[in-house]
This record gives C-alpha cells, structure tokens and sequence, in this order.
C-alpha cells in the first residue's frame, strides 16, 4: 500500500520521493481532511527521537524495509541515509534500482503511516483468514509405475493471489526409505526443492511447514518411480480456496517439462492449508478503498494531536483548537466530525469487501470425505 502526503507548504522538510511523488492509487492522505491536519502540524506531534542508522556493508543480505519494517533495512552512506528498496548484497546504495535515499522526517511519517495501514486491517478484520486445512491422498495398495519423467500436485488459487498455501504435512508412498527430491516450482520457476522420505509403501505424513505465496499455479514434483496407488480420482474443484490437480510431465528438467494435468492419484498426499491474505486483495483495489484509508488518517492524527501521545508539542500553540473541540471531533458522531467520517468510511469499506471479496471461493465448510477418491 503505498500513500503519498502532498506539499501544503506549512514546512521546509522535502520528503523522500516515496511520499512525495504522485503514488499509483493516486491517493495522497493530507488532501480532503480537517485543516489542521498538516504537514507542519503533523511533524511537530510526531515523535522526535536520535535516530542511529549502521552503515552499509556489502556483505549484508538487506531486505525491503516497507515489507521487514527492520532499521537493519536502513542504511547510512556518504553522509546519507538510503532506505532498501529491493532485497540483495553488495548493490551500493547509489543503485537507485535497490535503494531510496530518504531522510528522517521522511522515516518518522512513514512509520506513523505504517501504522495508520495496520490500523485499517484491523478494522476491516482484514488478518490471515484460514479458508480451510484439507488433507488430498489416497491409501494405496496397488504398485505402479508413475508416466513421464516426473509426477506431482498442482496447486492453484481460485481466481485471485490473495490465497496462499502452507504445506504442513506430506506423506509418500513408495516401498523404499531412501529420501528422493520434491521440487517446488511457481509458474514453472523452481522456487525450492527439499527431500520426502516414503516409509516403505506405508501412509505416513511428514512435517515439511512449506510455505506457498504468489500469482499463478505452484507445482510440487518427483521424479517419476514406482509408487502405491489406489483406483482413487481427484475432483479439481471440490477443494476450498484452490484447485487442485494430479501431474506428470516430460523433459528434460522440471522447468522445461511438457505437463499434462489429471486426476489419478501418484502416491504422493498432501496436508494443505488454504489461508487468505487480505492486505494483497487491499492493495490490488487500494483507490476504491481510499475514502477509509484517509479517513482512518484523520481520526489517527486526531487522536495524536488530543493525547500528545508523543509528548511533543503544546497543542495549544500549534493546533488551533481548544481540548473540548478535539474531543468533539473524536466523540461526536451527530455533526460531521473526524470521528463520523472515520466510521462511515468503514462502513462504506465493509459493505464493499461483503458484495466483492471471496467470490471466488468455495463456499462449501467442513470436510468431505469420499470412498474411493481422494
């Protein structure tokens, strides 16, 4: 979610040109809200502490700052201070491909700003969802040997990258003990590979904690060998959240691999949980959210300038406004106050999120099992 703050000429700071240039929502957080709420204004209540940055080392794996939220992410360089931009080592900070020079008025803004997006997910109750924990697998008895130069699982979310998956269990069934490769492909880019161990032809799953995030389909592949299936078929659709498909493939390499989809099993069961990452489906459709977004600015910036909560300025002196009349703006939901806005937005952003969000998904709770499929 990137936000931006617009000049209004009530300081001198020039800010870092994350905040200050025109952002892609188009949406700038001071533009459209209560006259007070300024640039001059909110520097002054913000906090106003010594900040000491390391500086940069070309040995260091720096990750982006807006996603870590880690100082280690902020680095200080020839008298200058660079934010993270994109994650790597030894990419000086005068590569404007990997990082933005910024300053500390900038920092302090973009962590009051940090917050006012937590705030608005919380609000919306926009947190990891689970959608669904499912367990695909068959207990097979029948020795096969699998086709093609590799078999697995295809995973896909249904009609969005808001879902993610986390694999949390796996079990293979092959008569042997000896480990064999899993390879972890997204969009036919291998992403990971680690090692299952078959438990000589029995079902028994193995913790594995396999994190899955991302825009298309994820594959998770053997290499094709002798298994122990069942007459057990797959219904693509009947899963929560994702689709789901049995694979082989045949080539060279797993990325370069020709793949055809099924629905047999190839002794290989998952333990899957679907989960939904609602601060993605947010940010895809940030402008039609942005009346709450500014809103929650508002009443934030509000409640800073009433409880000085940072112990900065004499509110008397720069906000010209009487404590009753802040408390009014928080309180009172019978005038067009910060507080009303505030609450109407939500509103407004709830009724949005029930008629679009999750239309994709199935709908069906619970679990079902099926004699004879997986």
């Amino acid at each position: 979610m990137i936000l931006g703050i617009s000049e209004d000429f009530t300081s001198t700071v020039n800010f870092d040109s994350e905040l200050s240039s025109i952002p892609s929502s188009g949406l700038h957080l001071n533009s459209g809200v209560h006259p007070s709420i300024t640039v001059g204004n909110l520097l002054e209540f913000l906090p106003k502490i010594n900040f000491t940055f390391s500086q940069w080392k070309n040995s260091t794996d720096y990750g982006v700052f807006t996603e870590t939220r880690n100082k280690k992410d902020i680095v200080f360089y020839q008298n200058k201070i660079y934010q993270s931009i994109k994650s790597g080592t030894n990419n000086l900070p005068t590569d404007s491909v990997y990082w933005l020079e910024t300053n500390i008025e900038s920092l302090r803004v973009k962590s009051f700003l940090n917050k006012v997006k937590d705030r608005v997910y919380s609000e919306l109750s926009l947190e990891k969802m689970l959608v669904n924990n499912q367990f695909l697998y068959e207990n097979g008895d029948i020795e096969t040997t699998l086709d093609g130069d590799y078999s697995g699982w295809v995973i896909e979310p249904k009609g969005s990258d808001y879902v993610s998956f986390r694999v949390n269990q796996i079990s293979f069934q092959k008569s042997s003990t000896t480990p064999v490769n899993l390879y972890i492909l997204n969009q036919n880019q291998l992403i990971n590979t680690i090692t299952i161990t078959p438990d000589n032809g029995r079902l028994n799953f193995q913790d594995v904690d396999l994190k899955l995030s991302g825009k298309g389909d994820f594959k998770l592949l053997i290499d094709s060998t002798s298994v122990f299936t069942s007459n057990a078929t797959v219904d693509p659709q009947q899963f929560d959240g994702f689709l789901a498909y049995t694979t082989t493939g045949t080539g060279a390499s797993v990325e370069t691999a020709d793949y055809t989809y099924n629905v047999y099993g190839n002794g290989i069961g998952l333990n899957i949980t679907a989960f939904l990452d609602p601060k993605v489906y947010i940010d895809n459709n940030l402008s039609e959210f942005g009346s709450f977004i500014r809103s929650t600015f508002e009443y934030m910036t509000f409640q800073m300038f009433l409880h000085n909560s940072n112990n900065r300025s004499n509110t008397s002196e720069r906000i010209q406004i009487d404590r009753d009349m802040l408390v009014r703006e928080l309180k009172d939901m019978n005038v067009d106050s910060v507080v009303r806005r505030f609450y109407n937005g939500k509103k407004k952003a709830l009724k949005m999120l029930e008629k679009t969000f999750d239309t994709q998904l199935n709908k069906n709770n619970g679990i079902t099992l099926n004699v004879g499929s997986i």
